[in-house]
């Protein structure tokens, strides 16, 4: 009874940090965006915009450091991973706030620089918390305890994403942001109150080309050597979330220009959206037990890529809370089954002995295409128009299809005629 009571504690400390780490992306992404278009400024500004969240894609830059560097004192007090937790949670509650008093002014270089550092200590939190999940978390157990970081994560998402729009309809954006800061601030007590995984963390190494090759170049090659098609498997996780990205970049601009309300938005896209999102995932969890890892990212690519298509209906028809309500479940519900496919397959990817570092290399890679590409989506949305915008969105998704299917050639493995050997002999 104990063990079952222990073992829950764990899974619900795995379920709040999934909350911290997925509150501050919709601050930067959707709600910001949502905001620039209400202080006025044109599409294209707001597509560029993505380009804040850049430090999730360089999260392997400065995973080694936070892997193995220790804080002064505040390691010594609380242990390694939650002196850099708290860490990184101060930071962000300070951000969040600035970048709520930037709207004042709607300066959009002070946005950009707060919504920058948000994103960079929000990508630093997250190196941490998937080492110390890897860490707390049996092996056995790993799949479950995914399930209930994501269902945090989209959880915090619904927070600052439909709770932060349905909030700035009573009240100030500058408002909106203080009270996630304050959010996030308070959400240090429950950290303090984790289990600590490197109580008595100390990192051996000499100097500071001991320390490169331990924590930089070693689980770098590691992902090059062991694991086998490299030259596949990269570029596959570089395009897998791409068309889903770059459509869904100016999804919340979409509605709000073609006459949907924040409200409209908010229940439908940040509400009926999470269960849709929730429902995905747990659907892609069981493909991915059911089934091999493979076929689910089949299923999920090509759910993904057709997906897009649902966009376009809303683009030429009236105003209709039920069809806004179908295309969102589609969008959501493909995503969903996409987001537990990518992390089942980025986790059998890493070594054990490496796992955080080369998890923030692999997740990096995916944010790439989030972060650098999607970030013209207005320039094409502004040149094509929504519809053909979708459209092209859609063709984004034919690299996958292409680089699974030489993955899934790659894997089968080769015939011989044995007759034809007997006889050569």
């Amino acid at each position: 009874m104990y063990k079952k009571l222990n073992s829950y504690k764990l899974f619900l400390a795995i379920f709040f940090l999934g909350l911290t780490s997925g509150l501050p992306l919709s601050l930067i992404l959707s709600t910001l965006k949502a905001l620039l278009v209400e202080k006025g400024f044109d599409i294209k500004t707001v597509g560029f915009f993505a380009l804040v969240t850049i430090p999730y894609s360089l999260k392997i830059f400065f995973a080694p450091i936070i892997d193995s560097y220790k804080i002064p004192l505040l390691t010594k007090l609380i242990g390694h991973r939650k002196s850099w937790i708290v860490l990184t949670q101060i930071f962000l509650a300070l951000f969040i706030s600035l970048l709520g008093v930037a709207t004042i002014f709607t300066s959009l270089f002070y946005i950009a620089i707060f919504a920058v550092m948000i994103a960079f200590f929000s990508a630093s939190q997250d190196i941490v918390i998937d080492g110390y999940r890897i860490e707390l978390i049996k092996k056995e157990d790993q799949g479950l305890a995914s399930g209930f970081y994501i269902y945090g994560y989209r959880l915090a998402l619904l927070i600052s994403g439909a709770g932060a729009l349905a909030l700035a309809e009573l009240v100030s954006w500058q408002a909106v942001y203080f009270i996630m800061g304050l959010i996030m601030l308070s959400s240090i007590v429950f950290t303090l109150k984790i289990k600590e995984t490197r109580q008595n963390f100390n990192p051996k190494y000499i100097c500071f080309k001991s320390w490169f090759r331990k924590f930089v170049i070693v689980p770098f090659l590691d992902i090059l050597t062991r694991r086998n098609r490299p030259y596949i498997i990269l570029p596959l996780i570089f395009f897998f979330k791409l068309a889903d990205a770059f459509a869904g970049n100016l999804f919340v601009p979409f509605l709000l220009d073609i006459g949907y309300t924040k409200i409209d938005i908010a229940t439908a896209l940040k509400t009926f959206g999470l269960f849709a999102v929730l429902f995905g995932v747990l659907f892609g969890g069981i493909l991915v037990k059911k089934i091999n890892i493979l076929k689910t990212l089949w299923i999920a690519a090509i759910a993904q890529t057709i997906s897009n298509l649902a966009f376009c209906y809303l683009a030429i028809n009236d105003i209709s809370l039920t069809s806004l309500y179908i295309v969102v479940f589609v969008e959501n519900f493909s995503g969903g089954i996409g987001d537990a496919a990518l992390v089942a397959y980025l986790s059998s990817l890493c070594n054990k002995k490496y796992s955080a570092t080369q998890y923030a290399l692999l997740a990096s890679i995916t944010t790439i295409a989030r972060s650098l590409f999607s970030s013209t989506a207005g320039i094409f949305a502004q040149n094509l128009g929504w519809f053909k915008f979708f459209i092209f969105s859609t063709f984004l998704g034919l690299p996958v299809i292409l680089l699974l299917f030489w993955l899934t050639i790659s894997n089968k493995p080769i015939k011989t005629n044995k007759s034809k050997l007997i006889n050569q002999n």
